[in-house]
């Protein structure tokens, strides 16, 4: 039997340092060491290497490479305080190595890079040297407008996830997406500009997430938008001189389209002809839209959603139409969604007091009796009103109409 040592020889061991201690570090499969690095900035990922033998180059395999100028102390405020020159050279450096360094016998998960400033020379030459690892997830976010660099269309191959801000993309945009991604997923554009005059499109049959935010288009040509297998769609309103047109969304589930307030290019005819090609959605979010992009005076031409489960209308109606003007184009609408089971109106119907006490004054308002048509939601059971203040009472009258409209509906007031 073989006695166990005396405590105090374990004691001497353990003060003699790290000589023959256990290297638990190099025992953990790459598989897990992978994951763990994916989750740190590219500087860390750098510094493992002095953890073991087994680390000195494993961040080379890293499958996530997050470039951030942040991570090296550059942001707008260091313009300014005299520090640029350095923290940038620094980051220049860093990346540079990083991707010269990095191995390329395998595809890329996924390649991330952000700043605060653009220098055409390294970004471009980051941006095609992250591309030609093949990822399967490019992001890409540079706070002032570039324009991106040309690119093959065969590095796209493995491409799920696509999100770039601020990009200007010239004519290399319209034959990116098809057939050059045949796996992609996931596309997302914030603040980027079509700026070449030619046909804009976004096609792809893979594509089943899609945003548009605040993103400008001055050529003379529509945007037009065919994804056929879409299933997520959220579209901020920038600018879009031409149009946006909307093609083949039979597999849509969930759409979000806000117009802002200061909104001019976006008619109200247009508004209606935007939603007619929303017809297959569960769930609808609208924000900013008017009375008569609402109201279904061609009954022939405006879509009946039968499979709409829930309504989300935020900011909308704030014009100067009477309330039951209001009330009319929001039954005109629930009219065509007869499956609707939840409404949802956020800052609707009227706007938030004046701060000047003289203008706050009680608004006495006459509704028109419905004609049985305007409000059909047999199975409408939840309306929840969302507002910020109701000094002028406008919020009284607003529920005791929807209660008289649709008396089978709980209604829920949310004060924000």
């Amino acid at each position: 039997m073989v006695q166990p040592e005396p405590m105090v020889k374990r004691s001497t061991a353990c003060s003699q340092g790290v000589v023959g201690a256990v290297d638990r570090l190099s025992a953990l499969p790459n598989e897990l060491i992978h994951t763990v690095l994916s989750f740190l900035p590219a500087p860390e990922v750098v510094r493992t290497c002095l953890l073991s033998r087994q680390w000195r180059s494993l961040w080379r395999s890293a499958p996530r490479i997050n470039l951030d100028d942040e991570d090296f102390g550059i942001s707008m405020m260091t313009i300014h305080d005299g520090t640029l020159e350095e923290k940038w050279a620094k980051f220049e450096d860093f990346a540079t190595n990083l991707l010269l360094f990095h191995d390329n016998t395998s595809s890329l998960g996924e390649f991330r890079l952000s700043s605060s400033i653009y220098n055409q020379r390294h970004m471009d030459r980051w941006i095609r040297r992250g591309i030609e690892y093949c990822p399967s997830v490019l992001k890409i976010q540079i706070k002032p407008r570039f324009k991106f660099p040309p690119i093959m269309g065969s590095n796209f191959c493995h491409l799920k996830t696509l999100h770039l801000r601020s990009v200007d993309f010239g004519n290399h945009f319209a034959g990116l997406l098809c057939p050059n991604c045949p796996v992609m997923e996931d596309l997302e554009l914030t603040s980027c500009e079509f700026s070449c005059n030619s046909s804009q499109r976004i096609t792809s049959s893979s594509l089943k997430f899609l945003a548009l935010v605040s993103c400008v288009n001055s050529t003379d040509y529509p945007l037009v938008i065919t994804v056929p297998s879409l299933v997520n769609l959220r579209l901020i309103y920038g600018s879009y001189e031409s149009g946006i047109s909307l093609c083949k969304m039979d597999s849509l589930v969930k759409a979000e389209i806000e117009v802002a307030e200061y909104e001019t290019t976006l008619p109200q005819h247009s508004q209606r002809e935007l939603l007619c090609n929303l017809y297959n959605v569960t769930s609808l979010k609208l924000v900013g839209f008017e009375v008569e992009g609402m109201l279904n005076e061609e009954s022939d031409k405006f879509p009946i959603f039968h499979n709409m489960r829930t309504l989300d209308l935020d900011s909308c109606f704030h014009d100067d139409y009477e309330l039951y003007k209001k009330l009319e184009a929001l039954g005109s609408f629930l009219c065509g969604a007869p499956c609707l089971e939840k409404l949802i109106l956020k800052y609707c119907m009227f706007y938030p007091p004046s701060d000047s006490e003289w203008e706050i004054e009680r608004i006495n308002i006459t509704l028109r009796c419905q004609d049985g048509k305007t409000f059909q939601c047999p199975k409408l059971k939840l309306i929840e009103v969302i507002y910020n203040d109701d000094s002028n009472h406008q919020l009284i009258e607003l529920l005791w109409s929807l209660g008289r409209s649709l008396p089978d509906a709980s209604i829920k007031l949310k004060k924000i």
